[in-house]
């Protein structure tokens, strides 16, 4: 027998009319707290942690700790940089993106002018060469220089 680990969806009109009174900003900030909680923990078992030798690096009790990676606390930038601290990253890491440092920044003004396109042509040959039905030289017989000649297109 294979067990199924696919949510399945559930729909009921309660369900639906407690979703249509969240604002989309109410959605957004319980989207970041759980993305936060969820980057925290990830971070706390990547350093080989669990919830209590965690508690213990940061001074906090287990059970605080249990409401942080429930993903409904409200954080303040204290317990965040303790966070951060603890976990040895910087604040911007717990939000999950990569922060990109500019060391130095430079202007560059990039300016283009269209020019006729140039085909620059050369021939062994001492005498008028036909492309196209034009002839692109002519000399005379007598020299022995390739010739090269420019073309504007």
């Amino acid at each position: 027998m294979t067990k199924s680990t696919k949510a399945r969806k559930y729909n009921s009109s309660k369900l639906q009319e407690l979703f249509s009174e969240v604002t989309p900003l109410e959605m957004e900030q319980a989207k970041t707290k759980m993305q936060l909680a969820a980057r925290i923990e990830d971070l706390m078992r990547s350093n080989g942690w669990n919830k209590s030798q965690f508690s213990e690096k940061v001074n906090k009790n287990p059970s605080e700790i249990t409401k942080w990676f429930s993903g409904t606390q409200n954080f303040t930038t204290d317990v965040l940089t303790e966070i951060a601290y603890a976990l040895g990253v910087d604040i911007a890491t717990l939000f999950g993106k990569k922060q990109v440092q500019v060391i130095y920044r430079k202007e560059i003004v990039v300016r283009s002018i269209v020019t006729q396109p140039t085909i620059i042509m050369t021939t062994p040959m001492s005498q008028a060469v036909e492309v196209y039905g034009n002839y692109l030289f002519s000399r005379s017989q007598k020299s022995e220089m390739p010739i090269t000649q420019i073309l504007q297109a």
